[in-house]
C-alpha cells in the first residue's frame, strides 16, 4: 500500500498535504527530460552507440526511481499535470533526432508518397522500375528491403497517404506518430481517472526511455495502432460498438492487436460482433489479396523474418523453419483464448501479447511498446509489481543495437547468444526472485498473474 500523505500546518490548523512527493515526481521528470536533451545532441545514436546508450542507462534510472516512488505523489491532479507534461516534453525533445538505429520511417514515407500517387504499395516493391520517377536522394536510398512490397494494412497505408500528401518528410511522419502517442498517454490517464486509479502508473508508458526512443527518436508507428487498442478497452463497457470499430481500425493499422481481440470479443454484445468480424474480415481479406506475388511483404513478414527471437530459436531447431511458426501462431491464439476466459479483458490481453512476444521470432525492442501499454490498464493495480521484469527487458533490450559500440555490420547485426542470455536472462532472474519472494501487491491480496 501507498504511504500515508504528509501533511503540513497552515495558519487557522488547516491541514494540507505536503508538496513533497509530487515536486520528486516532477524533479525525476525533469532529469528524464534533460538527458533526452542530451541524447538528442548526439549526431548518430548509431555511430555513437556507446555515448547513446549510456545517456539511455541513465534516462532509464530516473525513469526507474519515478516508478518507484510513484506512491508518493499525491494530489491527482498535480500528478496527471506532471505526468503529461513530463510526456510531451521529453517528446519533443526527442522529436528532432535524425533516425540511425532503423530506417522504417524511410519506408513510411516511401509507402505513402505511393498511394498518394495513386499508385499501389503491396504490388509495386521500392526497387520496381514502374517507381522510378519517385525515386530522390532524401528517401528512396534508405529504404529498408528495396525488393519487398508493403506489408502494412490498409488503414495503415491511408494514414502514411494523408501524411504524405500533406509534407512527405520524416519531420512530418515523426509528428504523426508523436501526435498518436500522447493521445494514448492521454487515454491511460482517462482510465486512471475512470477506475479510481493511481495515474502515476501512466509512467510505466509515457515516460519509458525505450518508448521515447523507438516511437518519437526513431519513428516507429506502433503508436498508431497501439491509441486505438487503448481505446477499444475504454470504451467496451459504455459504448461497445464504437469498442468495436476502434479495436477493428488497430488491427487494420497493425495487425499485433488480433491477440487482443479474444479478450474484446468474450464481452462484446453480438451486434458489436458482428462490426468488427465485417470490418476486420473485409480489411484482413483485402489484405491477403493485395499482397499476392513474389514481392510480396506480408509472405516475407510471416514466413521469413528473424530477429532477437527468444524461445523460437529453439523450436526452429526441434521443428523447422516454417512447421515452428505456426506452432508459435496456434499456441499464441491458444493462450489468448484461455486468458480471455480467466481473467479481466485489459489483464488477458497484455498475458496474450507478451506471450506472442516471447515466442515470436522477431522481437525487435519497439514492439515491448505493446506490453508496455497494457501495463497501466491493469485490472488490480496492487499487481503492479508483476510488471517490473518487462521494465527490466524495456532496458536491456536496447542491446540488441549492439553492446557500446556499432557493430560492424550495421543494420544486419544480430546480438550474439552470450549477450541475448543477458538482455533475457536478467528479467527472467528478476521474474524468479519474485515469484519464490511472493511479493505481496497489497494487505491481504491474491492479485492475477500474467
Amino acid at each position: 500500500m501507498p504511504d500515508p500523505p504528509r501533511f503540513g500546518v497552515v495558519e487557522g490548523g488547516a491541514r494540507v498535504a505536503s508538496p513533497g512527493p509530487p515536486l520528486e515526481l516532477a524533479a525525476l521528470g525533469t532529469g528524464l527530460v534533460l538527458v533526452c536533451g542530451l541524447m538528442a545532441r548526439l549526431p548518430s545514436w548509431r555511430a555513437e552507440l556507446g555515448a547513446f546508450q549510456s545517456l539511455f542507462f541513465i534516462a532509464f534510472a530516473f525513469y526507474a526511481l519515478a516508478l518507484l516512488r510513484r506512491g508518493r505523489a499525491f494530489g491527482a491532479h498535480h500528478v496527471v499535470l506532471t505526468v503529461l507534461v513530463v510526456a510531451v516534453a521529453a517528446r519533443i525533445a526527442l522529436l528532432p533526432v535524425r533516425p540511425t538505429l532503423s530506417d522504417d520511417v524511410y519506408r513510411y514515407v516511401w509507402e505513402g508518397r505511393v498511394a498518394a500517387a495513386g499508385l499501389d504499395p503491396w504490388r509495386h516493391a521500392p526497387d520496381d522500375p514502374a517507381l522510378a520517377h519517385l525515386r530522390d536522394r532524401a528517401i528512396h536510398p534508405h529504404i529498408n528491403h528495396p525488393g519487398i512490397a508493403s506489408v502494412y494494412p490498409p488503414l495503415a497505408v491511408a494514414g502514411f497517404a494523408l501524411v504524405a500528401w500533406l509534407s512527405p518528410t520524416v519531420m512530418a511522419f515523426k509528428l504523426w506518430v508523436v501526435l498518436h502517442d500522447l493521445a494514448l498517454v492521454v487515454l491511460l490517464l482517462v482510465w486512471a481517472r475512470r477506475h479510481a486509479r493511481d495515474p502515476a502508473l501512466a509512467i510505466a508508458y509515457a515516460w519509458n526511455p525505450l518508448v521515447l526512443v523507438e516511437y518519437t527518436g526513431t519513428g516507429h508507428a506502433d503508436p498508431t495502432a497501439l491509441v486505438w487498442l487503448i481505446a477499444a478497452f475504454l470504451l467496451l463497457r459504455s459504448r461497445p460498438a464504437a469498442s468495436a470499430l476502434t479495436a477493428a481500425a488497430a488491427v487494420l493499422v497493425k495487425l499485433a492487436p488480433v491477440a487482443a481481440l479474444p479478450a474484446l470479443w468474450m464481452r462484446w454484445p453480438w451486434r458489436a460482433r458482428l462490426l468488427a468480424l465485417a470490418a476486420i474480415g473485409a480489411g484482413l481479406v483485402w489484405l491477403a489479396a493485395a499482397s499476392q506475388g513474389p514481392a510480396s511483404g506480408l509472405g516475407a513478414w510471416g514466413f521469413g523474418w528473424r530477429n532477437n527471437e527468444l524461445l523460437f530459436a529453439g523450436l526452429a531447431a526441434l521443428t523447422g523453419e516454417t512447421p515452428a511458426r505456426w506452432v508459435v501462431l496456434g499456441a499464441t491464439m491458444a493462450a489468448a483464448l484461455a486468458f480471455a476466459r480467466r481473467l479481466e479483458p485489459t489483464d488477458a490481453a497484455r498475458a496474450t501479447i507478451k506471450t506472442g512476444l516471447l515466442l515470436s521470432p522477431v522481437l525487435h525492442p519497439w514492439y515491448l511498446g505493446w506490453a508496455l501499454a497494457l501495463e497501466p490498464l491493469r485490472a488490480d493495480e496492487r499487481g503492479a509489481w508483476r510488471m517490473a521484469p518487462w521494465i527490466l527487458l524495456s532496458l536491456t533490450a536496447i542491446l540488441s543495437y549492439g553492446v557500446l559500440a556499432p557493430p560492424g555490420e550495421g543494420g544486419a547485426f544480430h546480438l550474439p547468444l552470450a549477450w541475448r542470455a543477458v538482455e533475457y536472462g536478467a528479467p527472467a532472474a528478476l521474474a524468479l526472485v519474485l515469484a519464490l519472494a511472493r511479493v505481496p501487491g497489497g494487505r491481504g491480496s491474491r492479485d492475477r498473474r500474467d
